[in-house]
């Protein structure tokens, strides 16, 4: 019964906040850019040797000696830090409906880069300082100039951020992540 009474005052909590969560503020209508150069992680196929024994992640490839081999061959996905280049639009609407366009340029291979593409749309929200951005809609698709390309759709999610505005300047923030948008 106790378990009870504490799940009621946890959902009452839980409804009231969301309740509580206001379209952005109307000076946050509009559209804003950001541009910046930096480094980023990247997730990069990396193609690794790794003993042969017990099982590991990764796509095996086969033994490197032939048969027996001590050591196989795999495919790992792994963050890498990259010289990023990215472009952002945020197109705020005053009922608080966003797209947010993000665009990403970067090295494959020596010769090779990459640009991907990802359009989220959904409500932004407000609450003592920040801002929630619910993607209810999106897609993310990539273009390799060495011919490689696709698409996938976005999974629905919330992003929080910390958020300040002032004059012609909106600025996001989470951990080590800030971006600053410049009203356009």
């Amino acid at each position: 019964m106790k378990n009870c009474a504490i799940l009621g005052a946890v959902m009452a909590i839980a409804a009231t906040s969301v309740l509580d969560a206001r379209p952005a503020p109307a000076s946050a209508a509009g559209r804003w850019t950001q541009s910046s150069t930096g480094k980023e992680l990247v997730l990069v196929p990396r193609v690794k040797l790794q003993p042969n024994v017990g099982v590991s992640y990764g796509t095996s490839l086969g033994g490197t000696a032939g048969f027996g081999s001590p050591t196989r061959t795999t495919i790992l996905t792994e963050p890498v830090q990259m010289q990023v280049s990215r472009s952002m639009t945020l197109e705020v609407e005053q009922d608080g409906r966003f797209k947010w366009k993000i665009v990403k340029r970067h090295a494959e291979t020596e010769s090779c880069s990459m640009t991907t593409t990802q359009v989220k749309q959904g409500r932004l929200t407000h609450e003592g300082g920040k801002a929630s951005f619910a993607v209810e809609d999106g897609t993310e698709s990539f273009v390799s100039s060495c011919g490689r390309e696709g698409s996938s759709q976005l999974a629905r999610t919330s992003e929080q951020y910390v958020v300040q505005l002032s004059g012609g300047q909106l600025v996001l923030q989470s951990g080590a992540t800030r971006w600053t948008f410049l009203r356009s």
